[in-house]
């Protein structure tokens, strides 16, 4: 395991978010909690989408009291948030289903809509909105609970769901030019069978410069695991033993630069568990936060913090936790297996108000790895 010195320096460029009980947006640090706008921008606890740019900096999108989007970005001189607020209203139910990842071209994010399609818009490295909010799917293709997870993989970017049919689908998209210029195009696969996935079920996505993976809970009780090699879904890969999650279970996933997954969730007594490749494989995830740290399937925000860690957040039963994990060893002779607890710490940031139990997280950090 490293020492406490590379893990104490690895922690002060790590940012966790989420919406307050007074729809004022939070920030959380290893030891501190404060707030990070003084506007009320969304509903409490309401879903976040945390982002680190390709410049280093950060950008945080939720969906406003006006139900459209409202996106924060970080200066360079790192003098706090500033908001922009996405003109068309309407769009959302305030506080929904929304994620975000960077690509080549600008940050993507995509969100359910109250018309139960599901939209994306691309903000550019300015901060502006360089593609306005569009629908990618048919309208009532998917109810406005809808979880969704975004990935990019080259020159694509793309969003997971579970369709109407109960089948994951991946949406892939790429800017192609229009009459007015670029327009996103859209390609729409069933990754899965039908009837996979309960209605809405959460999903996560983790990509890299190796590729990319995204993940469901089944109607069986499992993790999911479906690859994607280059932009195409493959035959999905069972990660637990059935039974063992919660179904409707949140997913919080990333991916390594060498290209090794995790995926974590609450399990059914609390404990946080992840599954990844990165060792032995193994017939269910291990516990990495003990029984009793969070709401059953509660949501989850994570990174790959650089230096084998994990970055782990959620608003736990009176605090708010973050998880620091080294679980890539890069060592040679290559290790065994780690013990059913792996190494891991613990840090917990009091909570004071207006945090409570269960409400969604992002999970960043602020600078280049």
């Amino acid at each position: 395991m490293t020492s406490e010195k590379g893990a104490a320096a690895a922690v002060p460029s790590l940012a966790g978010f989420h919406l307050g009980g007074d729809g004022r947006l939070y920030a959380a640090g290893p030891s501190t909690l404060g707030r990070a706008g003084a506007a009320v921008i969304g509903a409490p606890g309401g879903g976040v989408a945390t982002v680190r740019r390709s410049d280093g900096l950060v950008a945080v999108f939720t969906v406003g009291t006006h139900g459209g989007l409202v996106a924060g970005f970080t200066s360079a001189a790192g003098s706090g948030l500033s908001f922009v607020w996405h003109p068309q209203g309407g769009v959302a139910p305030p506080g929904g289903r929304i994620a975000a990842v960077e690509g080549l071209t600008g940050t993507h994010v995509f969100l359910t809509g109250v018309n139960g399609a599901v939209y994306h818009a691309m903000y550019s490295r300015s901060g502006a909105l360089g593609l306005p909010l569009a629908p990618v799917t048919p309208t009532g293709s998917v109810p406005q609970t809808t979880s969704l997870a975004a990935f990019a993989v080259g020159d694509r970017f793309g969003v997971v769901f579970v369709g109407g049919d109960r089948a994951v689908r991946v949406a892939v998209g790429r800017i192609g030019s229009g009459p007015a210029g670029p327009i996103p195009i859209w390609t729409t696969t069933a990754a899965t069978q039908p009837n996979v996935a309960p209605l809405g079920s959460p999903v996560a996505a983790a990509s890299g410069t190796g590729g990319a993976a995204t993940f469901f809970t089944g109607v069986d009780g499992r993790v999911w695991r479906i690859p994607v090699a280059g932009v195409t879904p493959q035959q999905p890969v069972a990660l637990s033993g059935p039974g063992t999650v919660p179904v409707g279970a949140q997913l919080a996933a990333t991916m390594a630069p060498t290209g090794e997954f995790v995926v974590t969730y609450a399990g059914a007594d609390g404990a946080i568990r992840a599954a990844t490749d990165a060792f032995t494989p193994l017939p269910d995830p291990w516990v990495i936060a003990p029984p009793g740290a969070h709401a059953p399937g509660g949501p989850l925000g994570l990174t790959y913090g650089g230096d084998d860690y994990l970055y782990l957040g959620w608003c736990g039963l009176d605090r708010w936790f973050w998880l620091i994990w080294w679980w890539l060893h890069r060592r040679f002779p290559p290790p065994p297996p780690p013990p059913p607890d792996p190494y891991h710490d613990l840090f917990g940031i009091p909570s004071v108000l207006p945090m409570r139990t269960n409400f969604a997280v992002g999970v960043t950090l602020t600078q280049p790895q």
